[in-house]
């Protein structure tokens, strides 16, 4: 039963009022060379509106008429999906309220402000500069995570540009919302699964053996009730079960809990675990035989576990090896609409990831659907990232917003893991972390709280330090959250970002997050004679780093480490970042590698080098080249009866060998050595580049393909 809602989207008339700075004493405004107002099409980031690049108080206005209440409905309620970042708000020339934060809805009750007729609405946003070199970017205010700070977005760093192109406005729907005098708000859906040889009323231990998978679900509804005081019917319904309790409500507003078990549940799966199956979950509130309201959630009933000293995940008691990425889809939220989203996600699974981290920003609800439909599993960062002021308000306002995240995203299965802070100071790590992951205990008790994402935790040989092949040290296990190297883009949006000419205009290329020290002095990426060579040299390096450490992980599954997060997926606008896919959605050949090396099959040697030397002398007429793969299963099941064929191709010759030595992959497994296969090369192969193919077979499937560039050397 939802609410009558009218829309207040559409043509909105803006008025800038002032330039607006954040500084250590204070607010500081000027109204000096205002850009001009006109209309704008609300949702929208209003650097997406033609508001470029402003930093201040713009005024929102809009006419609408309201037909009055109708039938049972109560009151009026004004809803705003999310406004960045400071918002105030009239009715009729009455203050309703204020709001801070980016990325949270929040509400007003008009009820005896709102006309039968015309009413006139006006909201105040303010999205400041912040002060460089004073406040941002190491006293921050503002909770906007990698939005307003980031060596991704507008500026890197730039005490100058880092702040350009902000994210302010009122970016998500507005609308009304008519409500009858009783009904279910808020509600919070958690599971807990018990194997069907356990009566109910026993808890276990979790995780439980693979083999005796859960039968019976707990499942526990909180609800908020909004209504007079009185006696009151809630009736939960999930999966064919429900349950029926009397409640007696002596607030306007009180929380009660019903419990719902349900036998042989159909559980919430990543894709390539099972079926990322969802319930329609139901709360009905009735008085005197009479429904009064019914609220639905759409959900997944399942059980999640993070070991964070083993750095592993347990989904319904079965361990799941994490093939994970992280992303930043775009800087203006409002632009990610559902044909992005779910161009993403195409790309997400195409690429066999199973897991994605929302890095330090909270997106938009529609995304969080998408990957719980996907069956993709969510690591979620707040929004915090390196430094920020020291009070005590400040910390209130990160305690408020922290639970904030955790309320709206609750009920998504996708959501896995709650991180509190990214990259953190002193203070930070050592006062607020703790402070904002108790707070977050408060609001969930069924995720692992991560109160802080530590540098530890991220690597970056080859690109910050030393050479791409120090990942043989395994770096950053057993929690391996960010590791890569930049790429450039395709050549058009390089192109676009620094002109046609070229060497490049490097001052152009380092607004758009270039970092030149980094690919020429520490990767070593050649560049070339045009801008072709340049974007091919810096992929390939990308892809070389990427294939040698994500090989490496995935072989060290279990033993070192339970998953990881590569940084990142894509560029969350047109500029030279660590993405494996650019802002308009082309792949870069590290896509490519990644999706080769998240196989949930996979096969691969262990390439110390990629030269080969052959042998020239009349006495030889083959030259032995032995393979001995590794396999990596992530299926939970055993594979037996397998094999595997090697060709080498290029420069004319193209030759095929078969292993005829078969052998079995245990379940979620990893198999170091399989058998041997001698591969006789011709002695007078010609020097050059070849592709090094291995096919892993069985009973006709292919189950795994793996490719190594391989370079035939001339032996003196």
């Amino acid at each position: 039963m939802e609410f009558r809602t009218l829309s207040l989207n559409g043509e909105w008339q803006f008025t800038p009022e002032a330039h607006v700075t954040l500084t250590p004493e204070g607010t500081r405004e000027t109204i000096e060379q205002l850009p001009a107002g006109g209309s704008m099409a609300i949702p929208t980031n209003w650097q997406r509106g033609g508001l470029n690049n402003f930093h201040g108080r713009v005024r929102f206005e809009r006419t609408f008429e309201f037909d009055g209440l109708q039938g049972d409905e109560a009151s009026v309620w004004l809803v705003f999906r999310a406004v960045d970042y400071y918002a105030q708000v009239w009715l009729n020339d009455v203050l309703l309220g204020s709001h801070e934060g980016y990325f949270q809805p929040f509400e007003f009750d008009v009820t005896e402000v709102i006309q039968q007729g015309v009413n006139h609405l006006r909201v105040a946003v303010t999205d400041p500069l912040e002060e460089p070199d004073t406040v941002w970017p190491h006293q921050k205010v503002m909770l906007k995570g990698v939005i307003s700070h980031w060596d991704c977005r507008p500026g890197s760093w730039d005490l100058a540009t880092g702040q350009d192109m902000n994210s302010g406005g009122i970016w998500h729907d507005v609308r009304l919302e008519a409500r009858p005098q009783t009904y279910v708000d808020y509600v919070k859906v958690t599971t807990q699964l018990l194997p069907d040889n356990v009566p109910p009323i026993f808890v276990i231990a979790m995780p439980i053996d693979v083999t005796e998978l859960p039968r019976q679900a707990m499942v526990t509804f909180d609800c908020e009730l909004v209504g007079a005081p009185g006696t009151y019917t809630l009736t939960a319904s999930v999966g064919g079960a429900q349950q029926t309790i009397t409640v007696t409500q002596q607030y306007p507003r009180q929380r009660h809990s019903v419990i719902v078990q349900v036998a042989n549940p159909q559980l919430w799966w990543t894709w390539d675990t099972g079926e990322p199956h969802l319930e329609t979950c139901t709360v009905e509130v009735t008085r005197d035989g009479q429904s009064l309201h019914q609220k639905q959630i759409r959900t997944g009933l399942r059980e999640i576990r993070f070991d964070k000293a083993r750095g592993e995940w347990w989904l319904n008691g079965v361990r799941v090896f994490v093939r994970g990425t992280s992303v930043v889809p775009t800087l203006w939220l409002s632009e990610y609409d559902a044909d992005m989203i779910a161009a993403d996600i195409r790309l997400l699974k195409d690429a066999h990831v199973n897991a994605v981290r929302v890095c330090v920003h909270i997106n938009r609800d529609e995304f969080y659907t998408a990957c719980d439909e996907a069956g993709l599993l969510i690591w979620q960062d707040f929004a915090f990232q390196w430094g920020y002021t020291a009070s005590h308000v400040f910390t209130q306002e990160c305690v408020r917003q922290v639970k904030d995240m955790v309320r709206l995203l609750i009920n998504h299965p996708s959501v896995a893991l709650w991180c509190c802070q990214n990259e953190s100071g002193v203070y930070n790590h050592h006062v607020l972390a703790p402070m904002m992951a108790d707070a977050v205990s408060r609001e969930d008790t069924s995720r692992f709280i991560h109160a802080v994402c530590e540098f530890g935790e991220h690597t970056y040989p080859g690109w910050y330090v030393g050479h791409y092949r120090d990942y043989s040290a395994y770096p950053a296990t057993p929690i391996l959250s960010e590791f890569g190297a930049q790429a450039l883009p395709d050549v058009e949006s390089c192109k676009r970002m620094a002109g046609e000419s070229f060497p490049p205009d490097w001052a152009a290329l380092a607004f758009h997050d270039f970092q030149y020290h980094q690919t020429f002095h520490i990767a070593g990426v050649e560049l070339g004679q045009n801008w072709e060579e340049f974007v091919e040299s810096s992929q390939s390096y990308q892809a070389r780093l990427l294939k040698f450490s994500l090989e490496l992980y995935r072989r060290a599954k279990y033993e070192r480490l339970g998953g990881m997060f590569q940084f990142m997926f894509m560029d969350c606008w047109e500029s030279v970042t660590w993405a494996v896919v650019g802002y308009n959605r082309v792949p870069k050949k590290g896509y490519h590698v990644l999706k080769q090396c998240y196989q949930p099959v996979l096969i691969g040697i262990e390439q110390q080098s990629d030269k080969l030397l052959v042998g020239k002398s009349r006495a030889w007429l083959y030259f032995p080249y032995t393979v001995a793969p590794f396999v990596v299963n992530d299926r939970h099941e055993t594979l037996d009866d397998c094999t595997y064929q090697v060709s080498i191709s290029g420069a004319n010759t193209d030759l095929h060998f078969e292993s005829e030595e078969r052998f079995t992959l245990p379940a979620d497994s990893v198999v170091q050595h399989a058998p041997r296969l001698t591969c006789n090369l011709p002695a007078d192969l010609t020097p050059g580049w070849y592709v090094l193919r291995l096919t892993l077979m069985r009973n006709g499937e292919t189950l795994s393909e793996n490719t190594y560039d391989l370079e035939i050397v001339t032996m003196p």
